[in-house]
């Protein structure tokens, strides 16, 4: 029996209104063949599973000495088209951690089609991949329901020459944001790589003043810091309770596309980062988004640069995927036709994020390497002063889908 490996790579790169610049959405070749679909939320299900799975994902990395960037969109894509190569307990153990045990297989396929279509709309962008060895011989009903329903390219996988190709996929896939997702040459043995890519540029409804942005102190925990802060006095949605506040701040959108927004969730005060995940879920999230309510409000944002890297293994077997990662426990045999033993090696994840005064940019790839063996006016308006340790999150306007998530303890760190 041949053994085979898993490892997950992960990059995700975040830029947040860098420029005013404009960009052509090129769509995925399968969703180019496909007839227009409405734009319709995703089941309450689906959207619990992707957001709770990020949330819980940021609970397990969060560190206060550094900055998170995370894309749960990406990495739950990528995990869901793997899994379908997966079979009796690794396909379960694979689903809970997911968030989706609730929901059929087909089921899941089809969220993941909905999501994949959606995201390739209002300035979103998403690319699925498939790159296969000789070395086996794949199943039709895997390959299929990747090409098919995941909408993923494929193509052969040659050694030498696999880190140009894929690479070269990552980067025109985030427009030349990500260009290094695998960074060395992969074993000879390699059977398969799946790949997805994320991408979203969109301009805020109301730009910041670059007028009103002038430096100030924020609490980072090893100290005070001087950074740049985006000043302005707007109604957008708020809301407060006594955990945290958030704004959120639309982006433009066109007609029958998808709506995007960003969250700005601040712990109320003597509260950290930790305390506010822990009381955070994908339900409280959701909550809080349909509970907001427009008013003026003073907000004060810190304008942000920074890099964000981790290995996920242990994250992911803490979740609960234990068996995808059990070299003796993992079923991934729905994969090739010959017997096989697959298991995730790791997993690695990289984020690049960038907020200014214009809009939003966002990108993310993930990998999978597979290798032989409304509220009272108060007599002021509120303040959102975002100058101590906060969340963002990029989401879907239509049903608080989370695309993009992270924490910025540090706005001067890169």
């Amino acid at each position: 029996m041949r053994k085979l490996s898993f490892i997950l790579l992960a990059a995700a790169l975040m830029l947040c209104g860098c420029t005013a610049q404009s960009t052509t959405v090129k769509a995925n070749s399968h969703l180019a063949e496909m007839t227009q679909q409405p734009i319709v939320p995703l089941s309450a299900n689906f959207i619990n599973a992707v957001n709770g799975f990020g949330l819980d994902a940021a609970k397990h990395l969060y560190n206060k000495e550094q900055n998170l960037a995370l894309s749960p969109a990406s990495i739950e894509l990528a995990l869901c088209m793997t899994r379908m190569g997966a079979q009796g307990d690794t396909a379960d153990d694979m689903a809970k951690t997911l968030g989706v045990s609730s929901l059929s297989d087909s089921e899941i396929v089809d969220m993941c089609k909905s999501l994949m279509w959606r995201a390739n709309t209002g300035g979103m962008e998403a690319a699925n991949a498939i790159w296969l060895s000789d070395a086996y011989t794949f199943s039709d009903d895997f390959v299929d329901t990747c090409t098919g329903d995941f909408f993923a390219d494929a193509f052969p996988l040659v050694i030498p020459g696999a880190k140009n190709a894929i690479n070269t996929w990552a980067d025109e896939k985030t427009h030349g944001r990500i260009k290094d997702i695998i960074s060395q040459e992969l074993p000879p043995d390699t059977s398969i790589a799946l790949t997805n890519a994320l991408y979203y540029l969109g301009e805020w409804e109301m730009p910041f003043e670059a007028n009103d942005t002038w430096e100030e102190e924020f609490a980072a925990p090893k100290g005070n810091v001087t950074a740049s802060f985006m000043h302005s006095d707007w109604y957008v949605p708020y809301y407060k309770n006594e955990d945290f506040s958030m704004i959120s701040l639309n982006f433009k959108s066109e007609e029958d596309e998808g709506k995007y927004a960003m969250a700005f969730v601040l712990p109320a005060e003597n509260t950290g980062i930790s305390e506010l995940l822990e009381s955070l879920s994908a339900d409280t999230f959701s909550q809080a988004l349909h509970s907001a309510q427009p008013q003026q409000v003073w907000i004060k944002l810190p304008k942000f640069e920074f890099s964000y890297f981790s290995a996920l293994k242990d994250t992911l077997s803490a979740m609960g995927m234990q068996k995808a990662l059990s070299p003796s426990e993992a079923n991934f045999s729905g994969m090739t036709n010959e017997e096989n033993q697959i298991y995730i090696e790791e997993v690695l994840h990289k984020c690049y994020i960038r907020v200014d005064e214009l809009g939003a940019e966002a990108a993310a790839v993930t990998a999978v390497i597979a290798l032989d063996g409304a509220a009272p006016m108060e007599e002021e308006p509120p303040k959102f002063y975002a100058d101590r340790p906060f969340l963002f999150a990029i989401y879907s306007q239509e049903d608080g889908t989370i695309a993009f998530l992270g924490a910025v303890n540090d706005p001067t760190k890169e």
